[in-house]
């Protein structure tokens, strides 16, 4: 079976103007009919058919108005032999790219309706569901009811702390994002130590590293002293010279970010190579030294997310640590 012979013969009478009008006329419903200009259609170069799939699906896009809004219809031929049950799918993610690319061409944020339909040509019956939420299987119903429908926005700032602190793992976490851009987040971090202190005693010191470094990282700059004396006070397992040296780690990175970013500038412009070869090189060791203190407290997961090195780097220093 020659199938580029199938996508040739599609592609030439689907952009015949005339071949257009009769096609869509035929097989569009009328509610469809009703709302575009056919006069509009217009046949489009893109394809959106992933290389492994070409022998077996061809696409040709539509560009349309309706309602005069621009709109897309989107014809997918499914020339193979049998039909592929996973269509309905496939279809969904064509739709999707094409409303992307949509919103890149047009610098816009208001989606552009896209119909879709499938001509099947395979001499073996279409037995499959056309219904995308069949292939959720026993799910179906739960799938109907929960998918595409206005998705669920949680707003911190909507949510009062008192409720938040009814979960003290979640809610730790939760209060903190909140309360995060304050000018002053030594207040806050008062009156959040008698959680952190119940976690403590529950043996989670990861916990409680990982959200003293997303502080030092994120927070409006405060009084490190003041910070270590509210951590330490209310805490009994968190180790000072940890926070002291985990604090002026990553405050040190955030001056080195913007001296590296004003450095790689330089570089891409063909100047500095030596210099911000050298610092990087410095940064990366002293990434390595860091990280080596931090292992003795917190996961490798979050070793690597402090001090951006690579997992396997980090894991490499934890073996190290261990011989």
């Amino acid at each position: 079976m020659n199938l580029s012979a199938h996508d040739h013969f599609f592609r030439s009478m689907l952009t015949n103007p005339k071949v257009i009008n009769d096609f869509f006329n035929e097989h569009l419903p009328n509610d469809i009919k009703a709302v575009i200009n056919f006069a509009s259609i217009n046949p489009q170069k893109d394809s959106f058919i992933d290389d492994k799939l070409r022998l077996q699906i061809s696409d040709l896009l539509y560009s349309v108005e309706f309602n005069h809004q621009p709109g897309y219809l989107y014809l997918l031929l499914e020339h193979q032999s049998h039909p592929d049950k996973l269509m309905a799918f496939r279809l969904l993610k064509y739709v999707i790219a094409i409303m992307d690319q949509h919103l890149k061409k047009t610098n816009t944020q208001k989606l552009p309706l896209v119909y879709p339909l499938v001509f099947y040509s395979g001499y073996k019956k279409h037995n499959y569901s056309t219904d995308l939420f069949d292939l959720f299987g026993r799910e179906k119903e739960l799938a109907q009811n929960t998918l595409w429908k206005p998705y669920h926005l949680i707003e911190l700032n909507k949510i009062p702390d008192e409720n938040l602190k009814k979960y003290l793992w979640s809610g730790v976490f939760a209060r903190i994002m909140k309360h995060i851009y304050e000018k002053d987040v030594l207040p806050f971090l008062r009156d959040l130590i008698q959680d952190l202190s119940c976690i403590e005693k529950q043996g989670d010191l990861e916990y409680i590293y990982s959200i003293i470094s997303y502080l030092f990282q994120a927070a409006e700059p405060f009084d490190q002293k003041e910070f270590i004396h509210v951590v330490t006070t209310g805490l009994t397992e968190v180790d000072e010279a940890k926070i002291m040296t985990m604090g002026d780690y990553l405050r040190q990175e955030g001056k080195k970010e913007g001296i590296l970013e004003g450095m790689l500038k330089g570089k891409q412009e063909g100047k500095l190579e030596g210099i911000y070869e050298g610092l990087l090189k410095g940064q990366v060791e002293a990434s390595k030294t860091i990280a080596k203190e931090l292992l003795n407290c917190m996961s490798v997961t979050d070793v690597a997310r402090i001090t951006k090195l690579p997992i396997a780097e980090v894991e490499a220093l934890l073996t190290e640590k261990s011989h």
